[in-house]
This record gives structure tokens, C-alpha cells and sequence, in this order.
């Protein structure tokens, strides 16, 4: 008989993501504690969460008022990369090299700003080399973080906690996606019972029955070799209908990621089973604007402070 084993399971991301010990220092940067790219990945694959951090971005961008130094494009892409990465940065540009008044506020993309072993700012786009690295002097660049009780060279965003119900949600809609995809069913069982088959037909069996690129099942073939007298079958393996707790695993994760968020229902246009919503929006509105908005404008404004200038300015509440 063929014996042929599963393979054993393989993580999307490593569940120790969070136990790092420091920020590395290599060849005079300092990496993130966690791989921006994997923030990125995130925002991507989960809707409730990058719903509700576009949602926040949108609503706290209406909520302030910005002189003409600085573009409402690029504050809403600083706010996006504060509340994706937990770090954003913006270039204060100068006239008179440098030395002159402020002529521009511009966004730098948060994904590829480093920080150098002199705590000044690099913007390295390539992680193996320095092809586009541009190197800033002191007082060029803005950097707002939100705080990291481990370390201080880098900012962490405030949804760390919810990453691994951000990924468990992606796991588990890729499995049911990819059960369809393969009828329904985790793979084949192919039984037979034939003395006389030759080592090359079994191979070229094993060979249909392998698994196309991008499916997650396997099939497995076994040939008794006329050990017993059952006749060939073809059954399916792992009929999951009456075990899979895939809606549990959706509702579970979407509840956590809207926890780490804070965003009302209400707010976002979503209904939820077996969630009572409030009827006032107004108050929903005003709550959510006095305990989330105007933190955040309050640690926007200390680009105020960092210019010397009222960049940044709170516009007055209006209910809806």
C-alpha cells in the first residue's frame, strides 16, 4: 500500500509577530518593529477595517480647516498612513534653502521613511539598496507617532491588538473561497485495488490527481495491491457543511476589528445581526466626534507647534 501524508499546515503570518525585543539597528537604519508591508497587507485584506480607517480619515479631514501651504490631498494621505502604520510624516519645504519661510507642506509616504542611527529621516524605498534613498537634515521632516510603550524610535497604530483577528477573517473567507473552488469538498480519496499496475501508471496518476496551482486541497491515491476485495472509489474528503463555523469566525473577527476602531455602526451605513443601533445619529455623531475626532486633531496640531505656524485648524462642530 502507498501511504501518502497531508501537509501540515502553513501560517499566513507568523503568530509571534508581536514578540519582537527591539528595533533593529542594520547598515545605520532602524527598521519598524513590525514590517510596514504587513500594516499595508492588512489594510487590504480585511473591508471592516479598512472601512472604518478611511472612514475615520474622511470624517477627520472635514473636521479641520488647512491653511494654503499645505494640500487637503496630502492630509488625507497623512492621516491614512497615521492610522494605518501608526506613523506619518510630512516635509516642511523652505524657501531660501531652508532657511526661509514655509512655502510648502508636502506628504511623504510613511511606508518607505526610515529612521537613521542618528535619529535623523531617510526615505528609502528600496530595502536592499540605496537606489532613491534622499537623506533629510534636521527640522525637514515632521513625524507624528503614536505611541509605543516598547520602544521610541517608531510609532505603532493603535489596531496592533486586532491584527490577528484582522488575518484569522482573511484565513477564513480563503478557505471557504478556495472549498468552492474545489467543489465543495477538501479533495478526493482515489481507492483501488490492482495488483498488476505498474510503478509508472500509479506515478502517472499521482500526477492527475495533484493539486493545481493556487488550490489549498491535495488529493491522495492508494492502491491495496489485491490486499482486500473492495472495488475502486472516488470519494470526496472532508464534507465540512455541518462543522464549519465560518459565519462564527466572520461575525467574531468583524466584532473585534470594530472594537480596536471605535467607529459606530451607525456612522459607517452598517447593520449588524442582532445589534441594536441607535436611533439619534445626531448623538451617535457627537460622541464619536468628541471622543475620537478631536483627540486626533489635537495630535494633528502639533505640526502647529513643530512650524510655528496655525496650519491646522478645528472647525466647528455642526451636527447632521
Amino acid at each position: 500500500m502507498i501511504e501518502i501524508e497531508f501537509s501540515k499546515p502553513v501560517s499566513v503570518m507568523n503568530s509571534d509577530i508581536l514578540s519582537y525585543l527591539e528595533v533593529a539597528l542594520i547598515d545605520g537604519i532602524y527598521e519598524p518593529p513590525i514590517a510596514l508591508d504587513t500594516l499595508a497587507k492588512a489594510l487590504r485584506v480585511n473591508p471592516m477595517h479598512s472601512s472604518a480607517i478611511e472612514f475615520k480619515r474622511n470624517t477627520l479631514a472635514y473636521a479641520v480647516s488647512v491653511t494654503t501651504v499645505l494640500s487637503r490631498r496630502d492630509l488625507k494621505r497623512f492621516i491614512q498612513d497615521f492610522l494605518t502604520f501608526g506613523n506619518a510624516y510630512f516635509q516642511i519645504v523652505r524657501s531660501a534653502a531652508g532657511y526661509g519661510p514655509i512655502v510648502r507642506i508636502k506628504h511623504i509616504p510613511a511606508l518607505f521613511m526610515r529612521r537613521r542611527e542618528d535619529l535623523g529621516y531617510s526615505y528609502k524605498p528600496r530595502a536592499y539598496d540605496d537606489d532613491g534613498r534622499i537623506d533629510y537634515s534636521d527640522g525637514q521632516i515632521f513625524h507624528l507617532a503614536e505611541y509605543d510603550i516598547a520602544q521610541e524610535i517608531y510609532g505603532l497604530p493603535q489596531h496592533v491588538s486586532g491584527l490577528t483577528s484582522i488575518w484569522l477573517n482573511d484565513d477564513a473567507t480563503l478557505f471557504r473561497r478556495q472549498y468552492y473552488r474545489n467543489g465543495s469538498h477538501a479533495g478526493y480519496l482515489l481507492y483501488m485495488n490492482e495488483p498488476t499496475m505498474t510503478p509508472e501508471t500509479e506515478d502517472d496518476i499521482r500526477k492527475k490527481l495533484s493539486a493545481q496551482e493556487g488550490m489549498a486541497f491535495k488529493n491522495l491515491f492508494v492502491n491495496a495491491k489485491g490486499k482486500d476485495t473492495k472495488a475502486p472509489e472516488l470519494k470526496a474528503i472532508g464534507q465540512v457543511e455541518a462543522k464549519d463555523s465560518f459565519k462564527d469566525v466572520k461575525n467574531q473577527t468583524t466584532n473585534d476589528v470594530l472594537s480596536i476602531h471605535r467607529v459606530p455602526l451607525e456612522l459607517m451605513s452598517v447593520k449588524r445581526e442582532g445589534i441594536t443601533t441607535s436611533n439619534d445619529l445626531n448623538k451617535v455623531d457627537r460622541i464619536f466626534h468628541k471622543n475620537e475626532l478631536l483627540p486626533l486633531i489635537d495630535s494633528l496640531a502639533e505640526l502647529n507647534d513643530f512650524v510655528g505656524l496655525e496650519v491646522i485648524k478645528a472647525n466647528e462642530y455642526v451636527s447632521l
